[in-house]
């Protein structure tokens, strides 16, 4: 017998009830800051944190998360889950419509818009949305995601169709999905953005340019897109046809492209900002609550593996085998010890990854001993007796670092000579980004809360400049698993394998914060940074 997970209860009706009492977007306008203009909104394709955060404003899929992190009702009214938890069905509202943009007409003629801004959601449009993501002609770096669904992983290694997918539409309202095994999740990922639905004969028209521009994307969401400068910002409006079970209040959203953390701070110090995720290292305006506290940075000596002496691992193993955590302990304020890559915000499946490893996690054993005959052995490869290296750092943690130079020059006599250099945390960000640096006592931030996603995040943007045929393939090999324990496993050989390289040494991690200005409501963060659903501000 199916289990009747979710429908529209007394409760909900209610709150549809109340909610036609406020007409929408009647509220005000809202701005939050993005680092940067999205290089796409295709929902498949998209992969940058504020890319993301966009699409969960403007797009509605089968169901989304409450301001809780909670699933509510989307686009599926309801839905059933059979007893062996593989086949889930979902019941779409009937009616919705797709938002065509005006500016259509323009480009492609009245006959084109016409057709278009009448056009239904369907099932048939999460069909042809899974299938383009789990193809390998789109190259999504989301498929991973869908690799639980029937046939996504065999599609994806080339050995099946995109037909074989298991995911069908029996009719306009309603859709079925078959897991190739039981996914704790999969209702979370649904909210995600690569399961968002996708109108194939618009797709086919757009002619690759598809999410590119305000022209080329059809949103169904609770906002739609009126203007986008890529050098400047964005503007979203509420969508007056929006399905969804909750009224969407602001009447528009800005998003400012072009911010570091220190513009974002004054910006939100003056009210020129609404909300905005402020680094662990920023400081707190006064005219701003904190929403949301999230570890999802981890601090630690990163090393620069293109460098001339660090590219040699025995170097960077000799040095990491010889730190001295201790002289790294504080009793400041958000700040927590750690000996893994992977920041606590991580899960692994529908659990948090930290926890599921517990007292496992991966750490870079003490030995000085072993540390000098890895150091020896690294000079001797470089055919040299003395190395010169340079060390930046945070100014409160510039004694630490000095007294662990110390112990460096100790064990390694004659051949190492270390200097200091005191910079600012957004100094050191961006010495790592370019790779203008030897050694940093610098950060890594998980910008999403899947830990795979966060790995591969690292081997792509890769800030220890680490080429390793070896680490790619784990990471190729990791996101194509789908059983909770196989995750959490490649996590841990991913993690183990970078620290066993001498790439990093975690040391602390922080929290960074969502904050909303104290004259704005109900912008909500219900899981990591791409969340962030301004539905309900006010």
């Amino acid at each position: 017998m199916k289990r009747i997970i979710c429908a529209l209860t007394a409760a909900l009706m209610i709150l549809s009830i109340t909610a036609c009492t406020e007409k929408s977007g009647q509220g005000k306008s809202l701005s939050y800051p993005l680092e940067a203009s999205p290089s796409t909104l295709d929902p498949q394709y998209a992969d940058e944190t504020g890319a993301k955060l966009i699409i969960n404003n403007v797009f509605e899929g089968l169901v989304r998360l409450d301001g809780e992190g909670g699933i509510i009702p989307g686009l599926a009214e309801t839905w059933e889950v059979s007893d062996d938890g593989l086949i889930y069905t979902f019941h779409l509202q009937e009616g919705t419509e797709w938002y065509c943009p005006a500016t259509l007409k323009k480009e492609y003629g009245d006959e084109f818009y016409d057709k278009f801004s009448s056009a239904k959601v369907t099932a048939a449009d999460f069909v042809f949305a899974c299938r383009r993501a789990v193809d390998p002609a789109t190259a999504s770096p989301l498929a991973h995601r869908l690799g639980v669904i029937e046939n996504a992983s065999q599609i994806g290694a080339g050995e099946k169709d995109v037909t074989s997918l298991g995911v069908t539409a029996q009719d306009d309202t309603t859709l079925i999905f078959r897991l190739a095994m039981q996914c704790p999740d999969f209702l979370t990922r649904l909210t995600e953005s690569e399961f968002m639905p996708c109108n194939e004969e618009f797709f086919n028209e757009m002619g690759g340019r598809y999410g590119l521009t305000v022209r080329h994307i059809m949103c169904n969401g609770p906002f739609f897109i009126s203007y986008w400068d890529p050098e400047a910002s964005m503007t979203v409006k509420a969508n007056r046809y929006y399905a969804g079970t909750r009224t969407v209040l602001p009447v528009s959203v800005s998003f400012v492209f072009g911010n570091d953390s220190e513009t974002v701070n004054k910006k939100l110090a003056s009210s020129s900002f609404s909300a905005a995720f402020l680094s662990p290292d920023e400081p707190l305006p006064s005219n701003v609550k904190v929403e949301k506290n999230v570890v999802n940075t981890v601090y630690g000596f990163i090393f620069n593996c293109s460098d001339e002496v660090l590219k040699k691992g025995d170097i960077r193993k000799g040095l990491c085998g010889s730190i001295d955590r201790s002289l790294f302990e504080t009793e400041a304020d958000n700040v927590y010890p750690q000996s893994g890559v992977i920041p606590e915000s991580c899960v692994a499946g529908a659990y948090s990854y930290r926890s599921l490893v517990g007292e496992q996690t991966p750490v870079i054993e003490h030995n000085e001993t072993e540390a000098v005959k890895r150091w020896n052995k690294g000079l001797a490869s470089l055919e040299t007796d003395k190395v010169t290296l340079t060390v930046l750092c945070p100014e409160e943690y510039e004694n630490a670092v000095r007294n662990q130079i110390q112990i460096w020059q100790r064990l390694f006599g004659l051949s190492i000579t270390v200097s200091v250099e005191s910079a600012s945390p957004a100094q050191i960000a961006s010495g790592i980004k370019s790779g203008n640096f030897q050694i940093a006592l610098g950060s890594v931030t998980a910008q999403q809360n899947d830990a795979v996603s966060f790995l591969a995040d690292l081997s792509e943007t890769n800030p220890f400049r680490y080429n390793s045929k070896n680490y790619r393939a784990v990471i190729e090999r990791l996101v194509t698993v789908t059983s909770e324990e196989d995750i959490t496993g490649g996590c841990f050989t991913a993690e183990d394998y970078l620290l066993k390289q001498g790439v990093c040494f975690p040391l602390y991690s922080k929290a960074a914060r969502f904050v909303v200005s104290n004259d704005v409501s109900g912008i909500e963060m219900p899981g990591s940074q791409a969340t962030v659903s301004f539905i309900n501000a006010k």
